[in-house]
């Protein structure tokens, strides 16, 4: 149970560590194939859109986090997902 209170931010926070989390396993075993040379381009590009993941997923914990701080939470009822 998540006794954390709920912010605007803190309903992409698990689908973007989801993704960045997917995308190194991803990177991991395209990594662990046999070499190719288009496979350099490809692991580039993996890189780029980790980077890109990695941070949309610091800017949304700081502005969870800046949320938390300034008070501005969702009141009980608004925290249940349908």
């Amino acid at each position: 149970m998540n006794t954390e209170p709920s912010t605007r931010h803190s309903h992409a926070l698990p689908e973007l560590r989801l993704s960045l989390n997917l995308l190194y396993v991803g990177r991991l075993l395209l990594g662990m194939t046999t070499h190719s040379p288009n496979q350099e381009e490809t692991l580039e590009t993996l890189d780029e859109h980790i980077e890109e993941v990695t941070d949309e997923l610091v800017a949304t914990e700081l502005l969870h986090e800046a949320a938390l701080l300034a008070g501005d939470v969702l009141p009980p009822a608004e925290e249940v997902q349908p």
